[in-house]
C-alpha cells in the first residue's frame, strides 16, 4: 500500500560516485527491482541516475521489462560512449496468453523486443535475459528457441537464461 521513493537519489549517488574511493566499477541496476516501473513514470529519477554515470564516466547494465527505458535513448547511447552502458531485456515468454498471466501489467514482450531494437540502432548494446523459465509453462524447445530467434533478429548481444527459483518461504 506504500511506496518509498528515495526522491534525493541523485545527489546521494553523485556524492558517492565523485567519492575518491570509487573505482568506477560497472553498477547493476535492475537486479532486485526493475528502475522502470509505473513509478519512474511520475516520478522520472532515471535521467538524472544515468548523467551522474556519464559525468563521473562510470558504467551501467540496466535489467528491465519496461519500455519506458527508450525516453532515456540518449543518455545511454551518451553513457555508452563514455564509460559504457548496457541493457537487459527480461522476456519470459513470446505466448501472449501466457504473458498476461505471469506478467500482468508489463509491456508485451514483442514490444520489449522492438525498443530493444531501437536502443541498438541508437548505439546501446541489449540483450536478453529469459527469464525465469517456467517448467511446463515456458520449457519448452520450440518456446525457448522462439526468444532465442527474436532476440537475434531485434539485435540482441547476448542471451542469458535461468530457471524459476521459488526461495523457501515463497515455496
Amino acid at each position: 500500500q506504500r511506496i518509498f521513493v528515495k526522491s534525493n537519489v541523485v545527489e546521494v549517488l553523485r556524492r558517492e560516485l565523485t567519492a575518491r574511493s570509487w573505482r568506477r566499477e560497472e553498477v547493476a541496476i535492475g537486479t532486485a527491482t526493475d528502475p522502470y516501473q509505473p513509478g519512474e513514470g511520475r516520478f522520472g529519477l532515471m535521467p538524472g541516475i544515468l548523467q551522474v554515470f556519464a559525468d563521473v564516466h562510470s558504467p551501467v547494465s540496466i535489467v528491465t521489462k519496461s519500455t519506458l527505458v527508450w525516453r532515456d535513448r540518449e543518455i545511454l547511447a551518451y553513457l555508452q560512449a563514455v564509460a559504457g552502458a548496457r541493457v537487459s531485456f527480461t522476456i519470459t515468454t513470446l505466448d501472449p496468453e501466457i504473458w498476461r498471466a505471469l506478467e500482468p501489467g508489463t509491456p508485451p514482450p514483442r514490444q520489449r523486443l522492438e525498443i530493444m531494437r531501437r536502443l541498438v540502432a541508437s548505439g546501446v548494446p541489449c540483450g536478453v535475459f529469459l527469464a525465469p523459465v517456467v517448467p511446463g509453462l515456458t520449457d519448452s524447445p520450440a518456446a525457448l528457441a522462439g526468444i532465442a530467434e527474436a532476440a537475434h533478429a531485434h539485435g540482441a548481444s547476448w542471451l542469458w537464461a535461468s530457471p524459476l527459483r521459488l526461495a523457501p518461504l515463497v515455496k
